[in-house]
């Protein structure tokens, strides 16, 4: 088995913070599935299939933690949509494991963790409980951060390639930061406040 069974303890306990923080947790949840590649070595294909149905299970592990908690939701129209975005995912990964084709998680993107992440972001750094005040916030999320997110997935499960790995800027570390800028950070800039803007219209 090429992943350290410290690996798996640490993706099994951090998850548990989303209880008591949700959007801390969920954070920090995503960074640890981020990094644990760099600490297993894949000696053969098969490690690699392994390490791909390993990380899918532990992702639906955290991701139901979140969902878990989204029952607190004030919004209850956001917490619906987050709780269908959870399922979809669900039936992506479900596909993925029995049939083994990584096409499936593009066509069933993890946008939940997205939504979820930017729905607590919201209201953390705007302090609202309501979300959806008018129906062209629906708009702003899917093209500021679905889209984005949509592509990545082809990126990862249809290519199976990094963007990065087409357009290096020539450091892994400038490459990956690169990449969060592209695909996270500004996208969720862009949604926080074009959200926010046609929340002040409404």
């Amino acid at each position: 088995m090429p992943i350290p069974w410290y690996v798996t303890l640490v993706r099994l306990t951090v998850p548990l913070l989303i209880f008591k923080w949700p959007l801390w947790g969920v954070l920090a949840s995503a960074l640890v599935d981020l990094k644990d590649w760099n600490f297993i070595n894949f000696a053969n294909p098969s490690d690699y299939i392994f390490y791909q149905n390993w990380d899918k299970a532990l992702d639906i592990y955290y991701l139901t933690i979140a969902v878990i908690t989204t029952y607190k939701w004030k919004d209850k129209i956001a917490q619906k949509l987050a709780v269908g975005l959870f399922f979809y995912r669900l039936t992506g990964d479900v596909l993925f494991w029995t049939t083994q084709n990584r096409t499936f998680l593009f066509l069933f993107p993890n946008f939940f963790e997205s939504f979820f992440v930017f729905y607590l972001l919201y209201g953390f750094i705007f302090k609202k409980v309501k979300l959806f005040t008018s129906p062209k916030i629906f708009a702003v999320i899917f093209i500021f951060l679905g889209i984005p997110k949509i592509i990545h997935e082809y990126f990862l499960h249809v290519i199976q390639k990094q963007p990065w790995q087409f357009y290096s800027l020539g450091n892994a570390d400038l490459n990956f930061y690169a990449q969060a800028l592209a695909i996270y950070i500004l996208p969720f800039i862009l949604s926080l406040y074009f959200t926010r803007k046609v929340q002040k219209k409404s």
